[in-house]
């Protein structure tokens, strides 16, 4: 009779395993799919995973708290799917501005409402969090992270803790049509090249350059690093600063970085006091002015304004040194890391899991959030991450970037930067006492 049992439940088995193969639909690429893109039909049905649902009980809730607010909709979308195929997980997203992200996240730690996946930038950033985020060290991903992006979220004994969730990098974006019109044929490679290229398009009625100077986030995070990473060590400027041995005032590029910052006031459109990341991006997006400061991860904004536009990217120059100008400035934009004290690190860990091995959830993250990933196994054709995320794979692979070093400053020096600049714009402190005020504010941060 057990003979019997046995094999009347062996025969259930394959015929369970037969009726779900049946029922499983595939996704296919079509002609003007590349080869090595994740699957790009949006409206797969749930049942075309590989995974499937776990059995039905109380459900278990992942809150992710982000600030790429460029991709909330996007994300939502994500949570909306991955529910459909794991109904056991509410999947929370969160998306809030980045100037205000660090202080909500501190205020929800402080409340009792932490996350259990937020973002972090690394270096110093991880440093001060660290004690809250969980050892990710054996997750399948860790292996096929890009070799420069493990120094920033790991500690000295090697242990990694967070996803390097995508790469950017930024330069000068320019209009392709605004070029062209005002008869520009060669991207600028120097500031006196960029100089007369600004004049070439107001000569022609174009406005030349947009500012975003209503925040301090975008001048203080982007437009300062262009100074810091210039110099030729990194780490030992940092720690002479912070010792004491170097300041902003003396130091020569940080000098003819305001030359740039001076270039970009003098040729701005608008009042750059009021307008704000979100104006900034809607202009350039509408073709307003020709030329801004960006990232990459601007392309998915202007193409949801304006899905005709044509944007390229050139260098910042802060000299006429056009070699030595010759740089793209990239590095992690952020990693998402877990809250080791949360109820549901697992889930969150399974959930990074399927994101960045899953056909689905890398095609989120390539074709719906348009990211060049920090990890090698995730292939980025241009077609779906922009001209913009092109350029800085072309330069990564090159080896024409610089750094993102704001993570390495004192907590808050970012801001300090950007507020000084302000200041300056504003007419309210002149060169030599915004250098000043850098120097004394770091002093002031770094304890």
């Amino acid at each position: 009779m057990k003979k019997i049992l046995a094999l009347a439940l062996a025969m259930l088995l394959v015929l369970a395993v037969f009726a779900g193969c049946a029922a499983k639909q595939t996704t296919q690429q079509t002609a003007d799919t590349p080869a090595d893109a994740p699957k790009s039909d949006p409206a797969a049905d749930a049942a075309s995973d590989p995974e499937q649902p776990a059995a039905s009980g109380e459900k278990k809730t992942v809150k992710i708290f982000q600030y790429k607010v460029e991709i909330a909709d996007q994300l939502l979308a994500l949570a909306d799917e991955y529910m459909q195929l794991h109904p056991e997980i509410n999947l929370v997203v969160e998306s809030v501005d980045s100037t205000d992200y660090n202080t909500l996240l501190k205020t929800k730690f402080a409340s009792g409402e932490a996350p259990d996946i937020f973002n972090n930038q690394g270096y110093t950033e991880f440093e001060l969090w660290q004690s809250k985020l969980e050892d990710l060290s054996d997750q399948p991903w860790v292996s096929n992270m890009a070799e420069f992006t493990k120094e920033g979220i790991s500690d000295a004994d090697g242990k990694i803790y967070g996803l390097p969730l995508y790469l950017e990098g930024y330069q000068f974006c320019y209009n392709v049509k605004l070029f062209e019109k005002a008869g520009i044929t060669e991207l600028p490679r120097t500031l006196d090249e960029l100089e007369a290229v600004c004049t070439q398009l107001e000569d022609a009625g174009i406005p030349a350059i947009i500012n975003s100077l209503g925040s301090w986030y975008n001048m203080g995070v982007f437009g300062a690093n262009v100074a810091v990473a210039h110099q030729p060590d990194v780490k030992a400027f940092i720690e002479n600063v912070t010792n004491g041995t170097e300041n902003f005032e003396t130091n020569e590029v940080f000098n003819e970085w305001v030359d740039l910052v001076d270039l970009m006031l003098r040729h701005t459109y608008k009042d750059p006091l009021t307008t704000s990341f979100s104006d900034q991006i809607s202009r350039m997006a509408n073709e307003e002015a020709a030329i801004t400061l960006c990232n990459n991860g601007a392309w998915l904004s202007f193409m949801q304004i304006n899905p005709d536009i044509e944007v390229g990217y050139f260098s910042i120059p802060i000299n006429n040194d056009a070699d030595y100008n010759d740089v793209l400035f990239a590095g992690v934009s952020t990693y998402w890391v877990v809250n080791n004290e949360s109820e549901s690190k697992q889930e969150a860990k399974e959930f990074l899991d399927w994101l960045t091995s899953s056909e689905r959830g890398q095609y989120y993250l390539v074709q719906e959030f348009g990211f060049v990933s920090g990890l090698t196994s995730i292939p980025a054709p241009e077609e779906y991450v922009g001209p913009l995320s092109a350029a800085v794979a072309e330069a990564v692979a090159a080896g024409k970037t610089l750094g993102w070093e704001w993570p390495r400053y004192p907590a808050g020096m970012a801001e300090e930067f950007g507020v000084g600049i302000q200041k300056y714009a504003s007419g309210a402190c002149t060169k030599e006492q915004m250098l000043e005020g850098f120097t004394q504010s770091w002093h002031n941060l770094a304890g």
